[in-house]
């Protein structure tokens, strides 16, 4: 199947500076829903439903969006939060452990290059709990980062008040070494 000529004109709205918002690609025609709905596997009512609230994508989604236009995963997540607010984690404010802010820090300094690394300093199953989650659900999503929720990538960042754009540069690289894994493992 052919690309749609549309994808090819995201990247030069983003970088034009024109194209902020995740709901702009579709505001400005540049892409017919049908068109990324069908090529995502979606019902078009589905993916109307994606567009409103993207945190319900999975990261393989938008990451086969994201190439499909040209753009890093991360790209596409300063669209999304431009557009969307980051969910809260559930629990109050209070509650957060005070080694959860040396993780912002230590990603910025390139300590922390995986999202499984920000678990070598934080325990995995209060922070599955204070994103709503089970622990062992947090486990599999973090053996194959293709299938982890937007929202919950992105809350587990509001916890260590990280931006969903810093959360998937975190995720592109675990899914990198992931697919490297596979490879092989196939070998």
């Amino acid at each position: 199947m052919r690309k749609h000529n549309g994808y090819d004109l995201v990247r030069p709205m983003f970088i034009s500076g024109k194209l902020t918002l995740f709901s702009d690609i579709f505001e400005f025609d540049l892409i017919p829903k049908t068109v990324v709905a069908t090529d995502l596997g979606k019902e078009k009512t589905r993916f109307k439903q994606l567009i409103q609230n993207p945190s319900e994508f999975i990261y393989q989604e938008i990451r086969l969006f994201s190439a499909k236009c040209n753009l890093e995963p991360y790209e596409m997540g300063i669209l999304i939060e431009n557009e969307h607010p980051a969910p809260p984690a559930t629990g109050d404010e209070g509650e957060r452990e005070e080694k959860y802010a040396a993780i912002k820090p230590m990603v910025e300094a390139g300590s922390i290059l995986l999202l499984e690394d920000i678990f070598k300093y934080i325990p995995k199953y209060p922070v599955a709990e204070k994103i709503g989650r089970k622990g062992t659900t947090l486990d599999r999503y973090l053996k194959n980062v293709a299938g982890f929720p937007i929202g919950d990538i992105w809350a587990i960042g509001t916890l260590f008040d990280l931006r969903l754009s810093d959360m998937l540069k975190l995720v592109e690289a675990q899914y990198m070494k992931q697919q490297s894994s596979k490879t092989k493992k196939n070998k």
